[in-house]
């Protein structure tokens, strides 16, 4: 028998494995969180704050905007917990999925796209210039891309968010390409600037070494990822998982019968159910299946980054929680309907609104409130001034 979930608990499950159910236990860390939901992504919009802050934010005890940076910064850069890398966008990465993306990194040129092919010939014509880049790493490091001479054989000019050629595109672009067969690493940052090292210095003593020496086939590397996202989830369709934690790197997922998945349940690693009202088959860790009825219910009020885990996956998003989630700071404006940078407002066990919001520069002293989006039959406007006023004191502004 395949048993099945009311949607409000598929809800509430997904919810507590990502940390928002309920406020976290006392000593919770910015390593421990990301342990728990895979990654922080990356992105370089800060209207409000840099969305790995808001998503630590939303996940920890007490602190603020500076101390949160502070203590990510510490835990990446000093301590070496986590580590900067391509998870379902650059992300920052915790250390234990170390083995799981170095399958990546060392299959990332044989899994190239027909389209991207042009990339792996233009890498050979400058293999010259990745030694010489590497070598001065090694001596050097780390280093801004600033610091590092181009002596490619052949400039870039691919294309890359530019049309631009130029020594520092065709720099940019071959550290990035070193630094997705993991051969390269952000060794530090100085505010968002990257500073590059070789891997092997960005990462704990011994680590790259015991990953290298006993390395995941493609087999294995596939079924702790979809282990490790199914867990991040809670309870999530197949086309959820593929699009979670190593998004688009889950060659054979497959469905019941076949693939990871059915391999996976065969072995009881993995559970299929069903939603009530929600259609296909659905999956969970046993472990947290079997416990799902006695769950205590969310109560969380938060603001959330549009970046965060629990949204990342728009499609999931609309169809477990009912809300169209769409990232429009790429947008005309006289096209958007929401705003520009758009944070998604959490009450309990639903996506209840969405504020654009913004500051003003590092002097701007409020929360500028540009629009609040009301969810039709969802108002709860006592709680939305909760958030927003959390919010802007965590940011120590006011909320305007």
């Amino acid at each position: 028998m395949i048993r099945t979930l009311p949607v409000e608990t598929a809800r509430r499950l997904a919810l507590h494995a990502q940390g928002l159910a309920e406020p976290p236990p006392p000593g919770t860390g910015v390593a421990g969180v990301v342990e728990r939901i895979g990654c922080l992504q990356l992105d370089p919009v800060g209207v409000v704050a840099r969305s790995p802050l808001l998503v630590l934010r939303a996940r920890l005890i007490g602190g603020n905007h500076d101390s949160h940076e502070r203590a990510l910064h510490r835990a990446a850069y000093r301590d070496r917990h986590l580590f900067d890398y391509w998870c379902h966008e650059a992300s920052i990465c915790h250390i234990g999925d170390l083995p799981v993306h170095r399958w990546a990194m060392r299959t990332w040129l044989e899994r190239l796209t027909p389209a991207r092919q042009p990339v792996r010939r233009w890498l050979e014509a400058n293999s010259g210039f990745a030694e010489h880049t590497i070598a001065d790493l090694a001596a050097n490091g780390p280093l801004r891309a600033r610091q590092i001479e181009d002596h490619s054989a052949e400039a870039w000019e691919h294309g890359h968010w530019t049309d631009e050629v130029s020594s520092r595109q065709t720099i940019a672009r071959l550290l990035d390409k070193l630094w997705m067969q993991g051969r390269v690493g952000v060794g530090d940052r100085v505010g968002i600037e990257r500073r590059w090292d070789i891997f092997e210095r960005c990462l704990p003593p011994g680590a790259l070494a015991a990953a290298d020496a006993e390395p995941l086939a493609e087999e294995e590397a596939v079924d702790r990822a979809v282990l490790r996202a199914a867990g991040m989830l809670g309870v999530a369709r197949a086309p959820h998982i593929a699009a979670h934690f190593t998004r688009r790197r889950y060659p054979g997922l497959g469905g019941p019968a076949e693939g990871a998945l059915g391999r996976l349940e065969r072995r009881g690693e993995i559970e299929r159910v069903r939603v009530a009202g929600l259609r296909g088959d659905w999956w969970g860790l046993p472990s947290a299946l079997e416990g799902a009825d006695r769950l205590a219910p969310g109560r969380r009020t938060l603001a959330l980054s549009p970046f965060d885990n629990l949204l990342c996956d728009r499609a999931r998003t609309a169809e477990l929680f009912g809300f169209d989630h769409r990232l429009e700071i790429y947008v005309p404006e006289p096209k958007r309907r929401w705003g520009y940078y758009v944070l998604p407002i959490l009450h309990r066990e639903r996506l209840i609104a969405r504020a654009d919001l913004r500051i003003d520069g590092k002097t701007d002293r409020f929360l500028r409130v540009l629009a609040i989006h009301e969810e039709p039959g969802r108002r709860a406007p006592g709680a939305i001034r909760r958030a927003l006023d959390s919010l802007a004191s965590w940011r120590g502004v006011e909320a305007g």
